[in-house]
């Protein structure tokens, strides 16, 4: 690589060497578990990344004649988009019932969509799973005494799709909200004054300004249900309906056997490359959507669409699909106070109790892996928010190719999937003094969530003013000194967003605990795992309502102060 240019050092307040080592060290946490995955993949079968003399393709090819290889990609890629449409639908006609129209109830239909992204996706397919399980869901059990049949079943791939897409449509309604409210709303105003009703306007000038933002978020989203581990894992295995993170998972964790590392990667390599072409079709679509953008001045304020005798009928329909979303969490929180799993009833409130939550305050599993998360939330937070504000500095204030690839490095664990990632970590450390400790977990979420904390920082010091700085360091600040005086101070409600938003996403992880998992590195979403394999339905039912209720007392409140405060500044 070229030489450092000094006006990169200068500008940055940093030296050389420090430039060099956060550029190094972003590229080992990205590049070095990378690289295992690709040896592992090359490597004769039995054997581990770097033992065998030569290499093979035999995995490759394995990979390409497995005769499942059809299934596994059309059940991904079904599961995917089926998700995706169906989320982004629901999304994008509540963003438009919230930020376009009287709705009433709109600002609980926001605060709860931005409450509910604090909730484990594990936590909503154990719920669904008492909800429509055959036999003794409770909603099986009521529809049977009234209807004499059972119409709904949890193992199925619609199932499996319908549920995921709840899990998406928050994260989605907070995208496509964003787009109502920065949309200049004059075009469609005019549209209006020259006589046009509010459906033609909708058809042919908001939805074309929209199209490539909805596009944008389209492709996120597929993304995200490409890369997703814990439905799939939960329903989709019972259910027998086997997708590329699954597979992975079960030749790298057999539940009996040997574990098959080479083919495990091979099968990683193909869902690396799939969710880097979404990736790359991703920035395609955000790019060619600058020219349509249509943002005002801040002042602007939309027409709300008055619906009349609709008001009513679409607040109530909010409020159904916030109820139905809610179900699961309701039947989990039923189930932590009961000795036992039954259905909602005069029979069962008469059992009710909280001998389960008195158990897991006073378990010593409990206890330690409690404690092992707080370890593993606060440090990964930490350290994802300091590492991606300095290479967000480096590459936002930097130039020339140092600066380039540390954005690109730090931006790369985005295109590749958790359980990909887990997979290489675990090969990558399983013959060193940190496996089976924490820090393997701490460098996997590091790893992980890096690429969210430097776009949230670059996005936010790209607006920061250059001369405050410059003028600090032309007046003999250094580098650090700068930093802690006048950018953090000026990104304190971003830098607070970007440390809460890693916090609830490592608490709520299993990916990676799952695949790392050791008797010493419990933390409390693998233990809740553990506890519904027995199963203990009761247990793992008071636990995973102990981490929502923490997860949304400590994230939501002050993540809506801070929304506030933004909506409010000048």
């Amino acid at each position: 690589m070229a030489s450092v240019p000094s006006s990169l050092s200068n500008s940055l307040g940093f030296s050389r060497t420090t430039v060099w080592l956060v550029v190094a060290v972003v590229a080992v946490l990205v590049c070095g578990p990378l690289v295992v995955l690709a040896v592992s993949a090359l490597t004769p079968a039995g054997l581990l990344p770097f033992e065998a003399r030569g290499l093979t393709l035999d995995n490759l090819v394995g990979v390409v004649a497995n005769p499942d290889l059809g299934r596994l990609l059309a059940n991904t890629a079904l599961y995917a988009a089926g998700s995706m449409a169906l989320g982004t639908t629901m999304a994008l006609v509540l963003a438009w019932l919230t930020e376009r129209t009287d709705m009433p109830g709109a600002v609980v239909v926001r605060t709860v969509f931005f409450a509910w992204m604090a909730v484990p996706p594990a936590v909503l397919g154990f719920g669904w799973i008492l909800l429509i399980n055959p036999g003794n869901g409770v909603l099986n059990v009521w529809s049977r005494a009234l209807l004499g049949a059972e119409p709904f079943t949890i193992y199925s791939m619609w199932a499996l799709i319908v549920t995921t897409s709840f899990s998406v449509t928050p994260t989605a309604y907070v995208m496509i909200a964003g787009l109502f409210r920065n949309m200049d709303p004059q075009l469609e105003d005019a549209g209006l004054i020259h006589g046009a009703r509010s459906r033609t306007v909708a058809r042919v000038i908001t939805l074309p300004l929209l199209a490539p933002g909805l596009l944008s978020v389209g492709i996120y989203m597929l993304i995200a249900v490409v890369q997703a581990f814990e439905l799939p894992l939960i329903v989709g295995l019972t259910a027998r309906i086997p997708v590329l993170s699954t597979r992975i998972f079960l030749l790298s964790s057999p539940d009996a056997g040997v574990p098959n590392y080479g083919l495990a990667a091979s099968f990683g390599l193909v869902l690396l490359v799939l969710a880097a072409v979404l990736m790359w079709g991703y920035f395609r679509i955000v790019g060619a959507g600058e020219k349509y953008r249509v943002v005002g001045a801040r002042g602007f304020r939309a027409r709300r669409i008055w619906l009349g005798r609709w008001r009513v009928p679409a607040g109530l329909g909010a409020g159904c699909l916030l109820v139905v979303m809610a179900m699961p969490v309701l039947i989990l929180v039923w189930t932590s106070f009961l000795p036992f799993y039954q259905t909602p009833g005069p029979q069962a409130l008469a059992q009710l109790t909280l001998a389960n939550y008195r158990e897991l305050l006073t378990s010593e599993a409990v206890r330690r892996a409690a404690l092992n998360t707080g370890l593993l939330v606060l440090s990964s937070s930490t350290l994802v928010v300091l590492l991606a504000g300095l290479v967000a500095w480096i590459s936002v204030r930097g130039r020339g190719p140092l600066a380039r690839a540390a954005d690109v490095l730090s931006f790369a664990p985005a295109a590749i999937p958790p359980v990909v990632m887990a997979v290489a970590i675990l090969l990558l450390y399983l013959r060193t003094p940190l496996y089976g400790t924490m820090a393997v977990l701490v460098i996997g979420h590091v790893t992980i969530y890096l690429a969210f904390g430097t776009r949230s920082l670059s996005g936010a010091l790209v607006q920061l003013n250059r001369d405050l700085t410059d003028a600090a360091l032309v007046c003999g600040a250094n580098g650090p000194t700068m930093l802690r005086r006048i950018v953090v101070p000026l990104l304190r409600p971003q830098l607070v967003n970007a440390w809460l938003w890693v916090l609830a996403h490592s608490a709520r992880d299993l990916t990676i605990p799952i695949m790392l998992m050791t008797a010493n590195t419990m933390v409390v979403s693998s233990v809740l795992w553990t506890m519904w394999d027995i199963p203990n339905l009761p247990g793992a039912a008071a636990l995973a309502t102990l981490l929502v209720v923490v997860l949304v007392v400590v994230v939501v409140p002050v993540q809506l102060v801070l929304s506030r405060r933004s909506a409010s500044a000048p």
